[in-house]
């Protein structure tokens, strides 16, 4: 079985693959998330671990994008702790440096180090953390880039300085199937409702689940896919793998909402 994750070879989303499926696992290493959720769809891959949110930088957007649009569940989840180093093709002193190469996120995660340290560099932005290490290997300016020590190891650099991200710095990744979801017992679901454009939409949706004592872990909200003065909201309920609960929620849910899309049942791991 093989499964579909967010290259190239080095980034944090192989890690967490590694530590979800073991070392053994047979992995697609594809350049944009995109891609994943086409791969799952197009039946190329049996599955595909997609990072979701991180502790310091927030929500993924495109993530949260293909989850509203793609025919996809998610079967369990994984957080795990980002360590950033600073790394470069030599070891130069923090003041040599004249280009920072990184992926937003990245850069996000590490904000007190960069104001502190690297507060007058020019900046180039990549789509990942193993692209910058890859950028600078043939970059004339002395540059460097964040990411994890297994890019350093790959791509032959020299770590300058480790652990330089943000205090209790965490990316939690899902991992999804091609397929509706079907009804299971999990300590958590997520859910997808788009709300009609009238006063007290928001209020009468989420007394639903205070009214079941659904506790609400997680609640995103961004404009509907239509642009139609409507907007979507991903939710993470907890559940306690009460499936039967779950059925009386989505009832209710459909009364007052103009769409629901249920996304799964499942558990969570958190790596230390």
């Amino acid at each position: 079985m093989a499964y579909a994750i967010l290259g190239p070879s080095g980034t944090f989303s192989e890690e967490a693959a590694r530590l979800y499926w073991g070392n053994e696992a047979a992995l697609y290493l594809l350049p944009s998330i995109e891609e994943l959720f086409a791969w799952l769809e197009n039946g190329q891959a049996e599955a595909a671990l997609i990072p979701i949110d991180n502790s310091r930088a927030g929500t993924i957007g495109v993530s949260m994008e293909c989850l509203t649009s793609s025919c996809v569940n998610i079967q369990g989840e994984i957080t795990i702790p980002i360590a950033q180093h600073l790394m470069a093709g030599s070891k130069y002193q923090l003041e040599e440096i004249e280009l920072l190469v990184s992926q937003p996120a990245a850069l996000l995660q590490c904000e007190g180090f960069i104001r502190n340290n690297l507060a007058g560099v020019r900046r180039e932005i990549t789509e990942s953390t193993t692209t910058a290490a890859q950028i600078i290997r043939s970059e004339n300016k002395r540059a460097a880039c964040i990411g994890n020590q297994q890019a350093s190891l790959l791509y032959e650099l020299e770590i300058i300085k480790s652990n330089i991200q943000d205090a209790d710095n965490l990316t939690r990744f899902i991992h999804i199937t091609a397929g509706e979801a079907v009804p299971g017992k999990g300590e958590k679901c997520s859910i997808i409702f788009t709300l009609p454009d009238q006063p007290g939409a928001l209020y009468k949706t989420l007394g639903i689940f205070a009214g079941h004592h659904l506790n609400l872990s997680k609640i995103e909200s961004r404009p509907a896919r239509d642009r139609n003065r409507s907007f979507s909201f991903y939710v993470e309920v907890d559940t306690l793998g009460n499936d039967l609960l779950l059925e009386q929620v989505f009832r209710d849910l459909r009364k007052v909402c103009k769409h629901v899309k249920y996304l799964g049942s499942y558990n969570s791991r958190q790596v230390s």
